[in-house]
């Protein structure tokens, strides 16, 4: 399996960590071009090993038994059994990313006190089964599942971030173990689903958090839905961007404000998200074709 390719030709950048028994997490990055670029697996009975790889950067492209490849690329995540049907792995030199390795009957003979008996068990019989099904082998390529583990990467340090990988892999691993498993729980995510009732709602979202800093990462993660697809149908609906709705509302919601209030200019600029009276302005003036001073004048004389 893959964690045998990163002991036997170790990169320039490797950091092993063993987090619990069972379970061992690799943080690698390959810089150069290794001696061995393909590795040929072969087709064993499970004992219950399996490994995820959360790809941050670089290509793997797995061939399949039946003829056919398919490319694992960034923030796609890579599932091997150690059944796994694949004939072999391409490697590109510039792959990095994360590997959890999890010898699950190890692991659940000796859980971590962290982790206490819930009933949430991973039922090993059924994973085997369940990746069977599958050819021993699952990549989640661009879904919404996965999308949620790699946006957090930004706010976690490495370390951490490797060790929440673990955390995720396990979960995975729960998931697939379930008696009720079907792959699309996984790949099809509730942008699928409930589109037009989650654009609605990121609409009103909006609406009632102007005076707040919102980012698309930070919307698309509270919906579930990924980036590129919130943006996307976003457009498709309303016919403008996400950034053009929100300024659309917060200059509507500032006009209604200097109209109807008393309120000094800077308080309505920072009940609209703005942190300065300087872009405020500026915005303001390109929206009303007037600055809110003026606007405020003209308000208050007729004009």
């Amino acid at each position: 399996m893959f964690i045998e390719y990163l002991r036997s030709n170790p990169p320039p950048y490797t950091q092993w960590i063993n987090i619990m028994p069972g379970v061992c997490a690799c943080q690698f990055q390959l810089t150069e071009l290794s001696k061995k670029r393909a590795l040929t697996l072969q087709k064993n009975e499970s004992s219950g090993s399996f490994e995820v790889l959360f790809c941050l950067g670089g290509q793997i492209t797995a061939l399949l038994s039946s003829g056919e490849s398919q490319k694992i690329e960034k923030h796609h995540i890579l599932i091997l059994s150690d059944a796994s049907e694949l004939l072999s792995l391409k490697i590109s030199e510039d792959l990095h990313g994360i590997l959890v390795a999890v010898d699950l009957p190890a692991f659940q003979k000796n859980p971590p006190s962290l982790l206490p008996d819930s009933g949430l068990r991973i039922d090993l019989c059924r994973l085997k089964s369940n990746f069977a099904l599958q050819h021993g082998s699952i990549a989640l390529c661009n879904r919404c599942w996965s999308q949620a583990v790699f946006d957090l990467r930004g706010y976690l340090p490495d370390d951490i971030f490797c060790r929440y990988c673990v955390f995720k892999a396990l979960e995975l691993l729960y998931l697939l173990s379930s008696r009720c498993f079907r792959m699309k729980d996984l790949t099809t995510g509730p942008e699928n689903l409930q589109s037009p009732q989650t654009i609605l709602y990121a609409r009103s979202y909006l609406e009632t958090h102007l005076a707040e800093k919102i980012t698309i990462a930070d919307l698309s993660r509270m919906l579930s839905v990924s980036p590129t697809h919130l943006k996307t149908e976003f457009r498709r609906i309303y016919g403008i961007s996400v950034h053009r709705c929100l300024i659309d509302l917060r200059m509507r919601k500032a006009g209604e404000l200097i109209l109807c209030t008393n309120q000094p200019l800077y308080k309505i600029a920072q009940d609209v998200g703005y942190e300065g009276m300087s872009q405020f302005s500026v915005v303001f003036k390109k929206y009303y074709g007037t600055t809110p001073g003026q606007f405020k004048k003209m308000s208050k004389t007729g004009i």
